[in-house]
């Protein structure tokens, strides 16, 4: 009888874990990652689009950002440069796409771990696809989520 009783308190043991881990959110609620993944397609289409008081507006001046074609780390204002320079390339996104998404959610922070797939035209019409992976992290500041940084890679051209 004593067996049953602690294979019984060990299997309560063991679901109180797994209500406590669920409800501690370490899985965002379904409209937390809508808003997540609608703030960061935005982000990124900003991005694109050069609107460099949209971003200002959207990710904050702690921002620490890894891109895609490597080399060091860059804060908000050396984004907002980047952004300038590649409006001036001529290139305008056709095609943003973000395939997989994981996420891990930690009191007021979110990391967001997905994979990326950019389509670019040219004025020439000509096209260039970028797909790669990233990891991008998400606060709640003020009752409302901020993007504060990422860091992407590219995958290699098959």
């Amino acid at each position: 009888m004593n067996l049953h009783r602690t294979i019984l308190a060990l299997l309560m043991t063991l679901l109180s874990v797994a209500t406590f881990a669920r409800d501690m959110g370490f899985r965002p609620d379904a409209q937390t990652r809508e808003e997540v993944l609608r703030l960061r397609e935005v982000a990124w289409r900003i991005w694109f689009g050069n609107d460099q008081e949209g971003f200002k507006r959207m990710v904050p001046n702690e921002l620490v950002a890894f891109n895609w074609d490597g080399g060091t780390w860059e804060d908000r204002d050396m984004v907002l440069q980047g952004m300038s320079e590649f409006a001036g390339t001529g290139l305008k996104l056709t095609s943003l796409e973000f395939p997989d998404n994981v996420f891990q959610k930690y009191g007021e922070t979110i990391i967001l771990y997905t994979t990326f797939r950019v389509v670019l035209a040219s004025g020439d019409g000509s096209q260039q696809t970028i797909s790669g992976r990233g990891t991008e992290v998400f606060v709640k500041r003020r009752g409302r989520w901020i993007h504060t940084g990422w860091h992407l890679d590219r995958t290699p051209a098959a």
